[in-house]
């Protein structure tokens, strides 16, 4: 009798449990949302998201590391397990739902990116090739675009430029002779819709795909668990700050 009653409440636990440690490691690389993990399908509910969230907070397991306000919607938490500028939340958001999109055998951004130079917005493996990605808001001005671009002069992978808009995206596109033979260029919304479609366009104006993991190596695509799956089933999860 006691056993049969404590059987869901079992299950129920251990379920909790699969859950916080994939949103603990989903956070050790993304700032997130409380509505991003629903549309995720790791909650049912927003209400349900933020209460779990704020638990992890409280066990100091994940960090509450600010808020934005979109141009539609209501004020939302951003949580990660580390912290980002408050300046660059909007961005930081902005880039998650990007990585979202991207079927990468792993993504790292923020403290975990190991170009120390570079520094990209976040580093992407795509069957053992290194992209470095970029979102740019239009906030920087000529002179800082050309600095960054200095710092790509140079450099062996790929860097993929993703610009708030078509007009914005031909403003660097023109500018970067110096990375001409490494640098792709797209507008967010492109590469929201379909970011391994033929979006990606190069500094003469050809266009080329961006491709999938697994595609070239004869896998699967999602195989290897990809950018949104934490490692095997059983695998410990960090329960550092």
């Amino acid at each position: 009798m006691f056993g049969s009653a404590a059987t869901p409440v079992q299950h129920s636990n251990a379920f909790a449990r699969a859950r916080d440690a994939k949103v603990c490691w989903l956070l050790t690389n993304h700032p997130v949302t409380a509505s991003m993990l629903v549309r995720l399908g790791l909650f049912p509910t927003t209400k349900k998201a933020l209460k779990r969230l704020n638990r992890l907070v409280a066990r100091r397991k994940i960090r509450r590391i600010g808020t934005i306000c979109r141009r539609v919607g209501r004020p939302e938490h951003v949580y990660c397990r580390w912290c980002s500028s408050a300046t660059q939340l909007v961005h930081e958001i902005e880039l998650t739902e990007l990585c979202f999109r991207v079927d990468a055998g792993s993504i790292v951004r923020g403290p975990h990116v190991t170009d120390a130079r570079v520094r990209p917005d976040a580093e992407l493996q795509i069957d053992g090739q290194t992209y470095y990605l970029e979102l740019d808001r239009g906030t920087m001005s000529h002179a800082q675009i050309a600095g960054r671009f200095q710092l790509y002069e140079g450099c062996p992978h790929f860097s993929l430029w993703v610009c708030s808009t078509s007009d914005r995206m031909e403003t660097l596109r023109k500018r970067a002779e110096m990375i001409r033979r490494t640098a792709l260029f797209t507008t967010y919304a492109q590469a929201m819709a379909s970011a391994h479609s033929a979006i990606w366009m190069d500094v003469h104006g050809d266009r080329v795909a961006l491709p999938r993991e697994g595609e070239m190596g004869g896998k699967n695509p999602g195989e290897n668990g990809g950018n949104l799956s934490p490692p095997g089933c059983g695998a410990p999860v960090d329960s550092g700050n």
